[in-house]
């Protein structure tokens, strides 16, 4: 049987799905236990190779105790209308002793089957999809911009490409807190220029909050003729690599050939239902927000959950948010805690500065504090935003002379970028800490 099993990992172990993968490691290193509890996640999902191996593992009883039925629907389902899989189901029959012993195999399959089946897992998992997006409320209108050029090596080259900033604004459109989210190609053509360029800049304002995240989206298009088509990369998704369908719906924006019709959700969906992660949340977050897709909050929880319980932290921090907006305050704080705890500089600042916006206590300041040293030993240009966090991490170490200066820091920081109207809400904030300082 386990001639069967390697030959199936073979088969499947090009995708770099994560769990998948690990999963695969975890047998060949005879670390069965873990194998089967990594199989079994994806088998939940439908992930058709999983299921195979669970079935697998049942007949063997590796990582688990031998079950010949279990054994049987797993098996069984995984070959769901295909029937690729007739001799080797028929072979598991042949261990089964009596009639009653192949009937309650049938039953359980029959139960696997609506509860893990194709039709139950497009039911309970996949988007509605529709060419109806939802407008970023946190993309920032540019009123002043200078040119930053096409990169030579880039023109050169005949590379097209993006940049995808983050940042704040002061109260007269400064940008402040720039950082770069991402960026295709990932070879730093384009970001050098756009950072010199953005500084310069001015937004809209709204009038929002001043905590509020803003995005910008710099594209570089040639029009002669010379684009990157990520062919490759397409033909690998169609034939169902995992690693390249979730890819294609990350870059297959600037494929010419689809032009507007592009739904990149379409191909987190294939992506995820084969095991990758970040694909999971994807998914999670297209239908928290109607993304290309029908706006469904169980199913986007569902998606961040798996891709959360795999460790992933952006899906912690959804499923934190929604625990604290739900009034489950001991949830939510558990898990933004763990995403804070496990994330990277990108998702850190996001975190520290929705702690920073919901006023939330209960999160350990010497965490934040941290975190926030990690930012600052990053790349961030024109910092103002960021002190006022820190400000808030000493305030909650109850340190309010550190609080003190770092809300100076920030006013400062302003008047430096030419802002004249500094907040009356930042003035406030600075006379309670040093009203508490003088209590202290």
């Amino acid at each position: 049987m386990k001639a069967i099993f390697l030959l199936f990992i073979l088969l499947f172990s090009y995708c770099s799905n994560a769990t998948f993968k690990k999963a695969t490691d975890f047998y060949d290193n005879q670390q069965y236990q873990q194998a089967f509890n990594e199989f079994n996640k994806l088998a939940m999902i439908g992930h058709k190779p999983s299921q195979f191996n669970l079935g697998v593992m049942y007949l063997e009883g590796t990582g688990t105790e031998q079950d010949i039925q279990k054994a049987y629907a797993w098996v069984k389902l995984s070959d769901e209308n295909k029937g690729q899989e007739k001799q080797f189901i028929e072979e598991i029959k042949g261990y089964l002793k009596t009639g009653d012993a192949l009937a309650e195999s049938e039953e359980i399959f029959v139960l696997l089957r609506s509860q893990y089946g194709s039709e139950a897992i497009l039911e309970n998992y996949q988007p509605v999809l529709s060419n109806e997006n939802l407008a970023d409320k946190n993309v920032a209108k540019a009123i002043k911009t200078s040119d930053p050029g096409y990169p030579l090596s880039a023109n050169y080259k005949g590379v097209e490409g993006w940049v995808l900033l983050n940042f704040n604004l002061s109260p007269s459109g400064i940008p402040t807190d720039i950082r770069i989210i991402d960026e295709y190609p990932e070879k730093k053509y384009f970001s050098k220029p756009v950072l010199k360029a953005v500084r310069k800049w001015r937004f809209d304002n709204d009038g929002a909050k001043l905590s509020k995240v803003y995005a910008y989206k710099f594209e570089f298009k040639l029009g002669d003729g010379k684009y990157e088509r990520l062919i490759k990369l397409k033909e690998k998704a169609i034939q169902g690599d995992a690693a390249s369908q979730y890819l294609y719906g990350r870059y297959g924006s600037f494929d010419k050939d689809v032009n507007n019709n592009f739904n990149s959700t379409l191909w987190y969906f294939e992506a995820a239902r084969n095991g990758v992660i970040n694909a999971q949340h994807e998914v999670g977050e297209s239908l928290l927000k109607g993304k290309g897709c029908k706006a469904d909050m169980d199913k986007a929880v569902s998606w961040f959950t798996i891709a959360a319980a795999n460790g992933y932290a952006p899906s912690m921090y959804e499923l934190s948010k929604l625990s604290l907006e739900a009034g489950n305050s001991e949830q939510g704080l558990s898990l933004i805690t763990q995403a804070l705890e496990a994330s990277d500089n990108k998702l850190a600042y996001e975190i520290l500065n929705y702690i920073y916006e919901s006023k939330l206590f209960g999160i350990d300041p010497e965490l934040m504090l941290a975190k926030l040293d990690m930012l600052m030993g990053t790349k961030i240009k024109k910092p103002a935003h960021i002190y006022n966090l820190y400000s808030r991490a000493y305030e909650l170490k109850q340190d309010y002379a550190k609080a003190v200066e770092y809300q100076h820091k920030a006013i400062d920081a302003w008047h430096s970028y030419g802002e004249e109207n500094i907040p009356v809400s930042l003035l406030s904030n600075l006379e309670e800490l040093k009203s508490k300082l003088v209590r202290t």
